[in-house]
């Protein structure tokens, strides 16, 4: 049976959202619903590997609870340690986190 993953998926109304495509070829989505500077709740789509699959859970499952300042510091080795990763999968955990620093800059930016 296939495991239940709450942060896939796009969000209708995000007040913060990316999307990337990667030298790789792979492109993920995240959407963010932040209110008074926390991030309530984060999900991410991709139609990718598993590994930016794995990526896209691990960054919505640190950000969401989090302060957009928190939230700034995650980084792509935290991604890597949790997921482990493979060496040539590695860039997904960089790809993912580019794309949550810019979901957050889109709401940060907005008037």
């Amino acid at each position: 049976m296939k495991e239940e993953n709450p942060f896939f998926g796009r969000m209708n109304d995000p007040t913060g959202a990316a999307w990337v495509k990667g030298i790789c070829g792979e492109e993920i989505e995240i959407y963010l619903y932040i209110r008074d500077r926390v991030i309530e709740d984060a999900k991410y789509y991709t139609e990718g590997c598993g590994s930016i699959i794995e990526a896209g859970r691990a960054v919505s499952r640190k950000a969401k609870g989090k302060t957009v300042d928190q939230a700034l510091h995650l980084n792509p080795g935290e991604i890597i340690e949790s997921e482990t990763l493979e060496e040539e999968d590695r860039h997904c955990a960089i790809l993912a986190v580019i794309t949550l620093f810019k979901a957050i800059a889109d709401y940060l930016l907005k008037p």
